[in-house]
């Protein structure tokens, strides 16, 4: 249950129970939490840290300068810790963030209309991080009536990673996935643990981004190269594709070795081996965030099987990817 205030006396009369995992959303310390007093009880914490840390290597990593944050409407205070986390990420990396007010009044039209004035009036290209992935759906909408193309004018990236929202946009939203399933279990664990009485048990847990599940709204990078900003561009986009470098050079208008020759002398690494480290720092991510199968792991990552996924991991790594998966 939340500590919202109010949310407990919707509970039936006379309803009772041992303990509970109480969500504890942004700095709320005190909703709620008088009716739980003398229950054994385990809190599950919203971590914008972690948030704040993915959404900035994200950005950073695809060479963007300028920073915006789009937040609830009614700004609650998980909004707000956000908003706040990704601030001083930023900051601590000598770098400013725009923040969007909403007007205080006005009907749903009008607030559509001043968020796409507002994003129109901003440098770019612009990395925008929204307070949840439904806050980015309005983002991109609000792109689309400012005439602003995403991701090359302003990316967008959301977070919650829910499939729905984010698999039905246009374009598809990049998003920040959160161990949601992983700290649930969690809770319950230390919960179930805490009723049996058992020492030690963790009566705090934290509930944080994972990874960021990187779709098309985030799939441009920027650079001296335009080629080569365009090829990377391309790769993230389709990671989950097996597209040869040829192909690729083609939908680009150059031959092959223009191709290879330009993203050498941009990134110093050979356009191949590039596109081998996105497949498997995404096979990486996946293996630490996700229960996935081997075999759908190397799917997600454009590999064509597990087998070769597992011959590419012991080349590069070491170990297989299960073992991978144990050690981390």
């Amino acid at each position: 249950m939340s500590t919202q205030p109010g949310l407990l006396e919707t509970l039936p009369p006379g309803t009772a129970f041992d303990g509970a995992i109480v969500a504890v959303l942004g700095n709320d310390r005190r909703g709620g939490r008088k009716a739980l007093r003398g229950l054994r009880t385990v809190e599950l914490r919203l971590d914008a840290g972690s948030v704040a840390r993915l959404a900035a290597d994200h950005f950073l990593a695809r060479g963007f300068g300028h920073f915006a944050f789009v937040g609830h409407e009614r700004d609650p205070p998980w909004s707000a810790e956000r908003r706040e986390a990704f601030r001083r990420e930023l900051a601590n990396r000598g770098l400013d963030c725009a923040v969007y007010r909403p007007p205080s009044r006005g009907d749903l039209s009008l607030r559509h209309r001043h968020l796409a004035e507002w994003l129109a009036a901003q440098p770019r290209p612009l990395a925008v991080l929204a307070a949840y992935d439904v806050e980015a759906r309005k983002v991109l909408a609000a792109c689309r009536l400012a005439g602003l193309d995403v991701p090359e004018d302003v990316a967008v990236l959301g977070v919650d990673d829910d499939p729905l929202t984010c698999e039905t946009t246009l374009p598809p939203l990049s998003s920040v996935a959160m161990g949601g399933e992983e700290a649930g279990f969690a809770a319950a664990e230390a919960l179930d643990a805490a009723l049996r009485g058992r020492p030690g048990s963790p009566r705090r847990i934290v509930l944080g981004g994972v990874r960021v599940e990187a779709r098309a709204s985030t799939a441009h990078f920027i650079g001296r190269d335009p080629l080569v900003a365009k090829a990377r561009s391309a790769v993230a986009a389709r990671i989950g594709e097996r597209i040869p470098v040829s192909e690729l050079a083609r939908s680009l208008g150059v031959s092959r070795r223009t191709l290879e020759l330009r993203f050498r002398a941009e990134t110093g690494v050979p356009i191949g081996e590039a596109i081998l480290n996105e497949r498997l720092a995404r096979a990486k991510d996946l293996l630490r965030t996700t229960s996935l199968s081997c075999e759908q792991i190397a799917a997600a990552c454009g590999v064509c099987d597990a087998n070769h996924l597992g011959h590419l991991f012991r080349r590069r790594f070491g170990a297989s990817p299960s073992a991978f998966r144990k050690g981390s």
